[in-house]
C-alpha cells in the first residue's frame, strides 16, 4: 500500500487520517500472466494501481485483437468508458506478466472523497491522463512507423523491454514484420 501512498503524495499530501481511511477502502489482488481483470461485457467499477507487473488494454476488431496501451509499475488505469458511464466494457484488462494491483471500487472512492486531497488527487490524476493521453495521441498520429517506435522508447521504455513485440506492434498500429525491421535498424 505504501507504494500507492508514496505514488498520490507526489501529488498532494495525505494526513493521517486519510491515509487510514485508505488502508480500510483498498484491496490488494494478484493476477497470474494472461489473466483477465476486466472482460468484454462487464462492467467495471474498479480503478487499479500497478504495483508490480505489466497489464495490457484491449479490445478485438474483425477477430484481432487491438492493443491501445499497456500499462507498468506505477501506472494507474480502469475501463474509463465503462467506470464513468456505468456501462459494459467493450475491452479487456489482462495481466501480461504476474501483476499484482491495488484497487479502489466506485463506491469506495467516493467514500474516500470527502478528504479533500484526494478529490484534489484524482483532479489532478486525470487532467494528467487526458494530457498525456492528447500528446501521445497526437505524437504518435504524426509519425512514420520507425518515428513511432522511438516516441515510445522515449516516453515508455519499460514497455517496449518487456512486452511482447506483436502487443508493441499492435499498439503503435504497425505490423510485427516492420517493428522487427525497425529494431533490427
Amino acid at each position: 500500500m505504501q507504494k500507492l501512498i508514496d505514488y498520490i503524495e507526489e501529488y498532494v499530501k495525505l494526513d493521517p487520517e486519510a491515509i487510514a481511511e485508505l488502508y480500510k477502502l483498498a484491496d490488494i489482488d494478484s493476477f497470474s500472466k494472461n489473466q483477465n481483470l476486466l472482460e468484454h461485457g462487464q462492467l467495471c467499477y474498479k480503478i487499479w494501481f500497478l504495483k508490480s507487473g505489466m497489464v495490457r488494454k484491449y479490445y478485438i476488431h474483425e477477430g484481432k485483437e487491438i492493443t491501445i496501451w499497456i500499462y507498468t509499475e506505477n501506472d494507474t488505469f480502469t475501463s474509463l468508458l465503462s467506470y464513468s458511464k456505468k456501462i459494459p466494457a467493450n475491452e479487456y484488462l489482462q495481466a501480461t506478466e504476474d501483476s499484482e494491483v491495488i484497487s479502489i471500487t466506485r463506491q469506495n472512492s467516493e467514500k474516500l472523497s470527502k478528504f479533500p486531497q484526494f478529490v484534489e488527487f484524482s483532479n489532478a490524476l486525470m487532467e494528467r491522463e487526458f494530457v498525456n493521453n492528447d500528446i501521445r495521441t497526437k505524437e504518435l498520429n504524426q509519425r512514420d512507423a520507425k518515428g513511432k517506435y522511438e516516441y515510445l522508447q522515449t516516453i515508455a521504455p519499460e514497455i517496449i523491454k518487456r512486452a511482447k513485440l506483436g502487443h508493441i506492434a499492435s499498439m503503435l498500429g504497425i505490423t510485427n514484420e516492420t517493428l522487427s525491421r525497425i529494431r533490427k535498424g
